[in-house]
């Protein structure tokens, strides 16, 4: 399987799923702005002082479904060949001077992060909706927070100069109902903002839809919890239509037969047939409800009579109700794509794996999630559908933006997201998508903005797309270039012509005016601003971490260098606590992705990479941003172009001692990570891989029938070929897993569960044991890919940070909990102290 949050296909491939931010380096966590004006507008980011900053001249500055959900007690599964003590530093980490402690995993653990849309206000601006999520080691559970506001009250403080840590919200809603998270997602206002709705997880792991009364504080069940509810749209609690898996996936299959046919299906649903946390997050296939007048109903397909409309993932994503209720928009299968549509319609990427696939898509597959979509209208009340673009998606060709739907107040024009055309003109060009506006009245469609590929200069993410309230001649756009927030508005003129808008006039409610910002930067946590918009009165409404006042944080600085090939390459950069200048720090190379305007203390992602924790431990950390995902034989090598000349860079500077250098590879880059172990000039004394990609003969022999040989298209694109015939010897030349005779340094494989392990860090594992050569492996239990649950957090990060404090600068945790993880290290230190001297 593919990479990670970054998915625009099922497997972990290079693209973004819609949750993720997604720049060519996608993200977990960004600086997100909303605002208490009339318009939907957006306030700018200031960005805040360093924390703890030594130095005043220091620099400033992608498609796939999540396939793996495991769950039970992390097991070790490593044999010792051979046994013989070895002297090692044992002690904790330095103390700071002063009163501040080190940061710990168990703080990024409990640190409150602001969510993917962290602020929601009411349509009618009275109230507004503050959500954050962390993790709760005591409970081992994430917790999920919902904090109600009044805006005027809140305003009121800010006029008569009053403290903003005095508002209280008027309620405040906090769940933690299971393993893994986050805990609530998708939060929509009710349209008469007496109420909004949100999905939660139950304690079986499947999302219910909740609506909570906001004058009446109560919540109330709108779905049953049996169903899986996967994506929603909603106008009041009797008029609203929602998504659910397929209750066949993982469904307990009842035969009396003494043998099951095999052929066309994949590994997962024969090794794995009931596991129903599994196999949704590998299976899309869904069916639309609806609630029209009250009367709950499952939506038919018109041309299979008596069988629920199948939606499949992009399509449970983007339901977008009419202003009425009648109609809904959504994405549908295309029952047969002409042969013609890979050229009118190219991929984002160069490589052909990711081409729209002509010919007939079956509409009761389990997996729909690299079909041909388009844009559809469905009449609730009748169950017809009409493709409005006839179209495409542009997903569907790995296109990086997130596909979404809104209408206009009038209900007779909506404006499309990520959608080809099927009209070809100056305007409408077909080779890119575009954002496009369809009049249903007049059957139209017109390109207001097209797209660019995320390679392209200028690409820039769409946050959201909306009709200005009450109009419908006027479409903004908000976009957020790796922040702050921009927001471009389109007109139409008297002939229906859409251009950028000059000097546009917004109607504001000064009585409601206050705009809302998250301020944060590298080495400043996030607070909540607020702002009013008249007097310009600001002040910090919330601080949701007081306690890292309390802790030395070290400093992070945007690294910026270039590669041989005269690549501009740009990464963060983690000093320790108390850094002294000519000291030169053992480092640790974590990948994956950079902000460079965000406090993130694991790095990247909450899963295997801890860097303010291996700072804290003496050991400079760069957080690199990688090469944009190419899918092809150039991808590997662009990355450690990178890795490589960091190094040069770091040890020139005297900063780092560069015969003392970790690397963590988490997903997509656990094939890079592989790749520097067997085909790079840097001395790695010691390296980890997470679940991730390797592109090995066996994930490509093991993924057949699964999401449409997704998988082994792109391996055959990195490889540059398939592992048969002639073919091999590109395999033999190219891929880590034939090649592990060449690692030199100790690795730690860390599978997420029984299909991580079988489908993807096995064979590495295995080779590295028939070689004798010293390799870990963890495996977790059932888990999300990104990680949420405490424990599991806590021995995947944890386990990073002792694995390189132990081959890097030979220390040991003295925690008791830990002596039979350092019996095994130190017999992999004797085995490789016996492959160094033969």
């Amino acid at each position: 399987m593919r990479s990670s949050k970054e998915r625009l296909g099922k497997g972990k491939g290079p693209f973004p799923r819609p949750l993720p931010k997604s720049n060519s380096n996608p993200k977990t966590k960004e600086t997100n702005i909303a605002t208490g004006t009339a318009n939907g507008g957006t306030s700018t980011v200031r960005p805040l002082g360093p924390r703890n900053s030594s130095d005043p001249k220091r620099e400033t500055g992608m498609i796939s479904k999540q396939l793996r959900q495991i769950d039970g007690k992390s097991v070790f599964l490593m044999f010792i060949l051979c046994w013989a003590p070895i002297n090692l530093t044992v002690g904790a980490y330095p103390t700071p001077s002063g009163t501040e402690r080190l940061f710990t995993v168990a703080d990024d653990i409990g640190m409150s992060h602001f969510a993917e849309s962290p602020i929601a206000f009411s349509p009618n601006r009275r109230y507004f909706i503050v959500q954050t999520e962390r993790g709760l080691l005591n409970l081992n559970q994430p917790e999920s927070t919902l904090r109600v506001y009044e805006t005027e009250a809140l305003q009121k403080i800010l006029l008569k100069g009053g403290t903003l840590s005095d508002a209280k919200p008027v309620w405040t809603i906090t769940k933690s109902t299971y393993k893994d998270g986050p805990i609530v997602t998708s939060l929509k206002w009710l349209a008469d903002s007496s109420g909004f709705a949100f999905l939660v997880k139950t304690s079986s792991g499947r999302d219910q839809l909740l609506i909570a009364d906001v004058h009446r504080h109560i919540l109330e069940p709108l779905t049953p919890s049996s169903q899986h509810v996967t994506g929603f749209d909603i106008r009041d609690r009797r008029h609203f239509v929602y998504a659910i898996l397929s209750p066949s996936i993982g469904a307990p299959k009842i035969s009396a037969a003494t043998s099951t046919v095999g052929t066309g299906r994949s590994m997962y649903e024969l090794l794995f047939p009931t596991d129903f946390v599994l196999l949704s997050n590998v299976y899309d296939l869904g069916e639309l409800w609806a609630v029209v007048e009250g009367r709950r109903f499952r939506v038919q397909d018109r041309l299979r009579p008596s069988e629920p409309m199948s939606i499949y993932y992009w399509g449970q994503r983007t339901l977008a109700l009419s202003p009425d209720g009648r109609f809904v928009i959504t994405a549908l299968a295309f029952p047969n794509v002409p042969e013609d549509w890979p050229t009118l319609y190219p991929s984002g990427v160069s490589s052909a794996a990711y081409q729209i696939r002509p010919g007939v898509q079956a509409p009761t597959a389990l997996s729909g999630y690299l079909y041909a979509l388009g844009y559809a209208l469905v009449d609730l009340h009748t169950g017809e559908t009409k493709f409005l673009t006839n179209a495409p998606i542009g997903v569907s060709a790995a296109w990086v933006v997130l596909p979404g739907a809104a209408w206009s107040a009038n209900g007779k024009s909506v404006v499309l997201v990520n959608t080809f055309l099927s009209e070809s003109s100056e305007r409408n060009p077909r080779q890119h998508p575009c954002v496009a506006v369809v009049d249903l009245e007049k059957d139209s469609q017109a390109c207001i903005q097209q797209l660019k590929k995320h390679t392209d200069k200028g690409f820039r993410r769409i946050h959201k797309v909306y009709f200005e309230s009450g109009n419908n001649t006027k479409v903004n756009i908000e976009y957020c270039a790796d922040c702050p927030n921009e927001t471009v508005t389109y007109s139409r003129n008297v002939e229906g012509v859409w251009n950028t808008a000059v000097g546009v006039e917004r109607t504001t409610n000064e009585k409601t005016a206050v705009h809302l910002s998250i301020q944060q930067d590298l080495n400043r946590e996030p607070e909540l601003i607020a702002t009013d918009v008249g007097t310009g009165k600001a002040g910090m409404l919330w601080d949701p971490n007081p306690q890292f006042k309390s802790i030395a944080l070290g400093e992070e600085s945007v690294l910026k260098w270039k590669d041989q090939n005269g690549r501009d390459w740009v990464g963060g950069l983690f000093r320790p606590p108390g850094y002294v200048q000519g000291h030169h720090y053992p480092l640790v190379i974590q990948t994956h992705g950079f902000s460079e305007h965000d406090f993130e203390p694991s790095g990247a992602f909450p899963t295997a990479f801890a860097a303010r924790e291996l700072s804290a431990a003496g050991i400079v950390v760069l957080q690199v941003r990688d090469c944009p995902a190419s899918v092809d034989s150039s991808e590997a090598a662009c990355q450690i172009a990178g890795y490589e000349s960091a190094v040069d860079q770091l040890a020139a500077d005297g900063i780092i001692d560069r015969s003392h250098v970790g690397i963590i590879g988490f997903s997509r880059t656990c094939y890079y990570v592989l790749g520097a172990l067997t085909n790079s000039r840097l001395h790695i004394e010691a390296a980890s891989i997470t679940d991730g990609v390797q592109e090995s003969y066996l994930q490509y022999i093991i993924n057949v029938d699964t999401l449409d040989n997704i998988l082994s298209r792109e391996a055959e694109a990195i490889i540059g070929s398939r592992p048969f015939g002639d073919g091999l010897q590109q395999w033999l030349k190219r891929s880590p897993g034939f090649n592990l005779d060449k690692v030199h340094a100790p690795l730690q494989i860390v599978a997420i569960g029984r299909a991580s392990l079988l489908f993807e860090m096995l064979e590495s594992y295995a080779g590295l044991r028939y070689l004798h050569k010293p390799v870990d492996l963890i495996v977790l239990g059932e888990g999300t890919h990104i990680l949420s649950n405490p424990a599991q957090r806590m021995v995947s990060q944890g386990g990073s940070v002792d694995w390189f404090r132990f081959w890097l600068k030979g220390e040991e945790d003295p925690d008791p909990a830990k002596v039979g993880q350092y019996a095994r290290w130190r017999e992999l230190r004797r085995m490789q102290e016996l492959i160094q001297a033969r």
